[in-house]
């Protein structure tokens, strides 16, 4: 059993759902994001920027093949993204002031997203039943974000989703113009 599994059995709530994991530092940083699934093995990455209407992050299968696009379309203190699977507008990600804490509402599939976004714990529902869950989870090889998915073929939105709530969530200082700082190997 790996460091991936241990952590997937952590919760009882996560049962029977598809797990996947980001290292938390490349989302921080604007890096490529690589995910990785319950064996550690590759299966998407992530490439793009944003800060700007019209930029975006790409989703790619390791194969190269694209999956998604995510393309920030309002630039406030209440930014608006669009999410595009094959090409085809899918929803639109909209962030609304809650009570005690923000939420964020994915329009045209009617997916609400909230949850105790100081500690990293999110939960995606549809109606009353959970899509997605996402928490952050410290292992020997790093932080990463665990994200717990229902059904395989939403598996793609639920990476663009858990890439934008980083984002919104996570005060960080602006980002320097150039290229990505990628890590030497």
């Amino acid at each position: 059993m790996n460091l991936f599994t241990i952590c997937a059995t952590l919760s009882l709530e996560v049962k029977d759902m598809i797990h996947i994991y980001m290292k938390e530092q490349y989302v921080a940083r604007k890096e490529r994001i690589i995910i990785k699934d319950e064996a550690g093995k590759d299966i998407y990455l992530i490439t793009g920027k944003w800060g700007n209407v019209g930029d975006g992050l790409y989703l790619y299968k390791i194969d190269g093949t694209l999956v998604a696009e995510v393309k920030q379309t309002k630039l406030s203190l209440m930014p608006k993204f669009d999410i595009y699977l094959s090409g085809k507008k899918v929803c639109s990600v909209s962030k609304y002031p809650g009570i005690h804490n923000p939420y964020f509402r994915v329009s045209r599939i009617h997916w609400i997203i909230s949850g105790d976004f100081a500690n990293h714990h999110y939960k995606i529902l549809h109606l009353t039943k959970t899509v997605m869950t996402m928490d952050k989870v410290y292992l020997a090889s790093g932080d990463f974000y665990a994200l717990s998915i229902k059904r395989e073929q939403d598996l793609p939105l639920c990476v663009c989703l858990a890439v934008i709530l980083d984002h919104w969530v996570i005060p960080r200082a602006p980002a320097k113009d150039g290229p990505l700082n990628l890590p030497a190997y």
